[in-house]
């Protein structure tokens, strides 16, 4: 998925009403079950896989086979975290600690500090919303 087509979804969680919002998705009622669903789980394995890619990709010597095949599979729990509902704080937290990461990484891509540019308002308002989320989760 283009990092545009991940910022406009961005854009539209983060305008959605919070009393409409995904972990409302339980039918009215329903007791919330505080457990990591198995969404949260994927979320959080994507989450360790984006980190590790480079490293990994460096240290075998990953032909572009193999790093499409890699991507591949983050990129699918990327699209399932797009289609599934939250049920519950972990499967937010989870979603949002994926969602920072790329964002993070698409927005900042130089690992030295000084190459990249400074945020932009808008840019540290979606950092600061996405820490914020997953530290209310926890």
């Amino acid at each position: 998925m283009a990092a545009s087509t991940r910022r406009a979804a961005l854009a539209a969680i983060l305008a959605a009403p919070i009393t409409g919002g995904a972990v409302m998705a339980l039918p009215s009622g329903s007791p919330l079950d505080l457990r990591p669903s198995d969404l949260a789980h994927a979320c959080e394995w994507a989450t360790a896989h984006w980190a590790g890619i480079s490293p990994r990709c460096r240290a075998e010597d990953w032909d572009d086979d193999k790093l499409d095949a890699e991507m591949d599979l983050y990129d699918a729990v990327w699209d399932r975290a797009l289609a599934e509902p939250s049920l519950n704080p972990a499967d937010l937290k989870a979603k949002a600690r994926l969602c920072l990461q790329d964002y993070l990484a698409h927005t900042f891509p130089f690992t030295d500090p000084a190459m990249n540019k400074a945020p932009d308002d808008l840019e540290r308002m979606v950092i600061t919303v996405l820490q914020e989320v997953i530290e209310l989760c926890t």
